[in-house]
């Protein structure tokens, strides 16, 4: 069970609230939905913004959430979203189609290149004999934030997410982090990320492919850019531990 709150989806949308996915629901669960509170959806387009995706807006100071949130190619997310429906052409016997689809891939693709010393992102990854070195390259394309796996829900949670989420609704991040982190409420942002070169080179190799009638094989180069994602997860909203009392206990 995964209690999302206020899933903010840079990739084109924005979740408010939260939203219970189960697989299958106990007495308790039940009862539990019966005051799980609104969900409201406001679905958007980048092109809708007036900005791209990364910039911050210059008057407000960003919190480190924000900076997440915000740290987001549209280009490069659109680009991944051409190479999925370029394989669903394939498969459908439509390789025109896909080579359109690619092409417009590859456009968004020299779009987020330039982006990248904006967006680049390092992550460290160990290797055999290697030891640990930064993974060079990496895009963030997507980003949301939502609860952590183990949040229990109680009444007052529920409220505190309520009063949370209507600052989320005013572009408030940072106060509803505040009010979530007074409550004791653990909350995680999750970044999509992309290895830019490495799929760079896999859409150049499958629109090669394509052009030699080699559809299986301009497949299988597209699917290794969609396996290359990576998804890093970011402890954004720890609770506040409660202070340790001063004094020792003497035995009796």
């Amino acid at each position: 069970m995964l209690f999302n709150l206020g899933l903010i989806s840079r990739s084109g949308r924005v979740i408010m609230l939260f939203e219970i996915f189960r697989g299958g629901l106990s007495m308790v669960v039940k009862r539990l939905f019966t005051w799980v509170v609104l969900v409201v959806t406001v679905w958007f387009g980048f092109q809708m913004m007036g900005c791209t995706a990364f910039a911050a807006t210059e008057a407000q100071p960003q919190n480190k959430a924000d900076k997440i949130l915000d740290k987001v190619s549209k280009e490069g997310n659109m680009a991944m979203r051409d190479v999925r429906w370029a394989r669903v052409a394939i498969f459908d016997g439509q390789p025109q189609t896909a080579e359109k689809l690619l092409d417009s891939a590859k456009k968004n693709l020299d779009v987020t290149e330039k982006q990248a010393p904006h967006l680049l992102v390092a992550l460290e990854s160990t290797e055999k004999g290697a030891g640990v070195k930064p993974r060079a390259n990496l895009i963030p394309i997507d980003a949301w934030m939502m609860l952590s796996e183990d949040f229990v829900p109680t009444p007052e949670k529920t409220a505190k997410i309520k009063e949370a989420n209507e600052h989320l609704k005013k572009g408030e991040k940072g106060k509803a982090l505040e009010i979530l982190r007074a409550a004791n409420i653990d909350v995680n942002i999750t970044q999509v990320l992309m290895p830019l070169q490495a799929t760079i080179k896999d859409v150049d190799k499958a629109m090669a492919l394509l052009k030699e009638n080699k559809y299986y094989e301009a497949n299988l180069a597209l699917k290794g850019a969609q396996d290359g994602l990576l998804y890093d997860t970011t402890a954004i909203n720890e609770p506040i531990k409660p202070a340790k009392q001063e004094g020792t206990s003497r035995k009796k």
